[in-house]
């Protein structure tokens, strides 16, 4: 007994020594030169983070992040531009300086995984690891399920996907967070890290080409002229040498052309040129539209009209709900949307009691519920009953809504329908993520879009739209409305 506790205590003890001596290797001092590239001096050696030279306007938004100009930076920089190894070095350029968590962010789990996780990109002619960039004495552990990195100071990195669940990041504390392409993500990770990031001080960068007039296009265009904020919009002819000579050529894009590249998607991956199409969004057009006649208003609301609630049920899955008023114009029905709910793993009594505080909030009577055709099958509770026969035990009004008779229809009824929509600015703006991130499937094999959706973040939100338009062309919505009729 005496001899295997010894055992066990020599082998913790040399566990312990072991731990030490990592850290003795490890300790560093550091300081920055005049263009903000880290410098790090060990006992046996010198590094530099990053490894490589940077350009001049990498250099410039590496300024801005670590000499205090702005916190909160969101660029759109063109493909081949470097975005990646340089929004990657600031993790690793903070997480050594100032011992904390750091958040990589993909558009999902899977990219995350294949791009940096498992990525490389060229450095000094040779593909480098993301990984390997960070200096190796520095790293205390791996795990590669999780995607995180542990280092010796205490820092700790994760990569991670914007289709995990947003409030796994809830209760974290992280002190940095760059968001990888933007523009191709869910923006609603973003919006639940920044009031973090406003109470612990940390910062904020969003890198991305642009994907039509969705989210990012937004963000850039509404907080450009905020001194909070540092945006840039920059194109292959913007982003030159110290001597001028771009980057990234004409021929390099004249190659891309002859390839096939659609016109609109050179305009928009290299010189930031967002055009109006729907050859990838379904409804790039009318939302377009919306902004342009200025329809998403402030504290838009109609004062005594009833509120109308159109569901797309998720259970396992994300539930959405579009809370809607109406008017009449000129014979017909003009929807004026006022609130949008989104949760998951919530039962219904839950949503109805969201609906509930809504009106009462602001002093508006709510009339019915709408749920789509498969709510006849599919139950927030039990499986026993319809969600109609749920919501009729709480004592709500509700009413199915007939399945499209197809996808098409469905598209071009919504389109229709958005043209005569206006959006409460405060309460809808997820809605309209939704809307203009909804996208058609790309048929790898073919090399073109297909005229079926992608399911992912903006599938839901779209769907709960969905309900309004057909419950509409059903004419279920029974409010009596009047024209206003002025007599001379």
């Amino acid at each position: 007994m005496t001899n295997l506790l010894l055992k066990e205590i020599k082998a913790i003890s040399k566990e312990l020594s072991s731990i030490i001596e990592i850290k003795k290797k490890a300790q560093y001092a550091w300081h920055h030169d005049d263009d903000y590239n880290l410098h790090m001096e060990f006992s046996d050696s010198r590094l530099r983070v990053p490894l490589i030279e940077l350009r001049p306007y990498q250099t410039e938004l590496q300024r801005v992040l670590f000499g205090g100009i702005s916190k909160r930076i969101l660029v759109e920089w063109p493909r081949r531009a470097g975005k990646e190894v340089i929004t990657w070095n600031f993790i690793i350029h903070a997480s050594i300086i100032d011992p904390g968590m750091y958040i990589m962010t993909y558009p999902t789990n899977v990219r995350a995984r294949k791009i940096l996780w498992q990525g490389a990109a060229l450095i000094n002619g040779v593909n480098t690891k993301f990984l390997d960039m960070i200096p190796p004495k520095l790293i205390a552990k791996k795990d590669n399920t999780e995607m995180t990195i542990e280092l010796v100071n205490g820092s700790l990195i994760w990569i991670v996907g914007c289709d995990i669940d947003p409030g796994k990041l809830r209760g974290t504390n992280p002190r940095g967070m760059v968001l990888s392409e933007l523009a191709f993500s869910d923006p609603h990770v973003m919006y639940t890290m920044l009031p973090v990031f406003r109470q612990n001080g940390g910062w904020l960068v969003g890198q991305s080409t642009y994907d039509g007039m969705n989210h990012f296009y937004w963000m850039i265009k509404n907080n450009k002229n905020d001194p909070l904020w540092y945006c840039r919009e920059e194109s292959i002819l913007t982003l030159v040498d110290k001597d001028g000579n771009p980057y990234i050529t004409e021929e390099d894009v004249n190659e891309d052309r002859r390839a096939g590249m659609p016109e609109y998607l050179i305009q928009q991956e290299y010189y930031g040129n967002v055009q109006v199409n729907e050859e990838t969004k379904y409804f790039a057009i009318a939302i377009n539209k919306i902004y342009e006649s200025n329809r998403i208003v402030d504290k838009l609301f109609l004062p005594s009209k009833n509120v109308y609630a159109f569901f797309d049920i998720g259970v396992n899955d994300c539930a959405a709900i579009t809370l809607a008023q109406f008017e009449r114009r000129a014979g017909k029905m003009w929807p004026v949307v006022i609130g949008y709910i989104e949760n998951n793993n919530r039962d219904l009594r839950f949503y109805v009691d969201e609906i509930r505080k809504f009106c009462a909030r602001y002093n508006l009577p709510f009339h019915s519920h709408y749920i789509p055709h498969d709510g006849k099958n599919r139950s927030f509770n039990d499986g026993l009953k319809t969600t109609i026969d749920y919501l009729r035990d709480m004592g709500e009004s509700g009413f199915f809504v007939k399945r499209p008779s197809s996808h098409k229809v469905a598209i071009e009824a919504i389109r229709q329908k958005l043209f005569m929509t206006s959006f409460n600015k405060e309460n809808t703006g997820r809605l309209i993520d939704c809307l203009s991130n909804y996208e058609k499937e790309f048929d790898d094999k073919l090399g073109r879009f297909k005229d079926t959706p992608v399911h992912d973040w903006s599938s839901h939100g779209v769907k709960s739209f969905q309900t309004l338009v057909l419950a509409l062309e059903a004419d279920l919505i029974v409010e009596t409305c009047y024209d206003v009729v002025y007599l001379p």
